[in-house]
């Protein structure tokens, strides 16, 4: 969504402005203030801005964050058939078979431990809802076009985009969050924990209890129970206390 419409950040500053200010009234020409009269082609401009801030509202009111990851489908057989075994005196056939139920017993725990830990996370996982329009100037026109493809869960397309922003700023907490999550969000945890590992980087910022409990869920999705816990006790929040006690119940 490249705009051909030269937008000065004073411009759109002074825009965004008169469109929050006159939100709750109908807009029109008599309520335009002289300033923004001055701006060349302000008409135009004001429209642009009104338009792709109602595009991002609507992609929130529409989006399918609650049907978004559904429940993984579970193993409908987990019973462990029975081994039938001849009557014998022998002791050989018998260590056989006790060897076979402790490697079915092996595997049969092993399943199971997977499937709770993808019906935790399938239970828990919903994108953030991402950020509300507020542009800037002209440097960020990048990431919120990667933002409206975000909230439109065209998350490959949102990736792409922050990647090119985070090689110019690595440390930025907000690129760093959504690149996490969107990552995440296409099931990509290995990937998401590029992102989100290095919680040092939140620590400041406002995504600090976000960005651990979706690190946590990033764990619990490759099976890291243990590693989730620990950073799940070191961040508390109502959610994050949440996923831990759900954590610990298992």
């Amino acid at each position: 969504m490249k705009t051909q419409i030269e937008i000065t950040q004073v411009e759109w500053d002074m825009i965004e402005t008169y469109l929050d200010r006159e939100n709750d009234f109908d807009l029109n020409k008599h309520s335009i203030s002289e300033e923004i009269k001055q701006i060349p082609g302000y008409e135009q401009k004001i429209e642009y801005i009104k338009k792709l801030r109602e595009e991002i509202e609507d992609s929130i009111r529409h989006s399918k964050i609650d049907d978004f990851h559904k429940h993984l489908n579970e193993t409908e057989d987990t019973n462990v058939k029975k081994l039938s075994t001849p009557k014998t005196k022998s002791y050989t056939l018998w260590f056989s078979a006790a060897a076979i139920l402790i490697l079915l017993f092996g595997i049969f725990w092993m399943l199971d431990s997977n499937t709770t830990a993808e019906k935790i996370f399938a239970e828990n996982f919903k994108p953030d809802i991402g950020l509300p329009l507020k542009m800037g100037g002209a440097d960020s026109y990048e990431f919120y076009e990667g933002m409206l493809d975000y909230k439109q869960e065209n998350y490959k397309k949102a990736i792409s985009k922050w990647e090119v922003l985070l090689k110019e700023n690595p440390e930025n907490d907000t690129l760093n969050y959504f690149l996490g999550v969107a990552n995440l969000a296409l099931g990509d945890a290995s990937e998401s924990l590029k992102y989100l590992t290095d919680q040092d980087r939140f620590q400041e910022g406002m995504f600090k209890e976000e960005a651990t409990y979706y690190a946590a869920l990033a764990k619990i999705k490759i099976g890291e129970i243990v590693a989730a816990k620990v950073l799940l006790k070191k961040t508390p929040s109502i959610q994050n206390t949440k996923l831990l006690r759900q954590l610990e119940k298992e």
